[in-house]
């Protein structure tokens, strides 16, 4: 937004977040769990980083947070539709008989689960708006991808930058 002007109803909210190398690898009983992927940053000298939080939204209408319920999409999780960096929708699902306030995460017309709970139910009044995301970190053990972690929003637009 040019300076001077003020931001005007359906203008569009832009974010940019600068990424960062999210590679680290933890050992556990059966095996390594590696985590590939990328830190979200909110500065170019990425001082300050966004955290995960499956708890709230890390900013107004944005959120970085694991994707809950993948254990039953196992099959769907192993896509490439599901890597780190690939995008994804964040779409409503009112009619869900489990939770009206459900926000599915999806790419390549299937669903991996769900953002959790009580991120979707301050995100979910936004009707029937689609939301959009990327998958920043993703989680395997023994080479099976079993976890991903999404920054997104259904607001505001990120702006994505790889830069060194």
């Amino acid at each position: 937004m040019a300076p001077g002007r003020n931001r005007r109803a359906g203008d569009e909210i832009v974010l940019p977040v600068f990424l960062g190398d999210g590679r680290c690898s933890v050992e556990v009983a059966d095996g390594e769990m590696v985590g590939f992927g990328f830190k979200p940053f909110l500065d170019r000298s990425r001082t300050v980083e966004l955290v995960e939080d499956d708890q709230a939204p890390v900013l107004p209408g944005v959120v970085y947070t694991r994707v809950a319920g993948v254990s039953f999409h196992d099959d769907v999780i192993q896509l490439p539709h599901f890597g780190a960096g690939k995008s994804v929708e964040i779409r409503p699902e009112p009619s869900n008989p489990r939770d009206r306030n459900a926000l599915a995460v999806i790419a390549g017309g299937r669903r991996v689960g769900y953002l959790p709970d009580p991120i979707a139910s301050v995100l979910a009044p936004s009707g029937t708006r689609i939301g959009r995301g990327v998958i920043l970190m993703e989680w395997s053990t023994n080479g099976a991808r079993h976890d991903i972690w999404v920054l997104g929003s259904m607001h505001v637009r990120l702006s994505l930058s790889i830069e060194k």
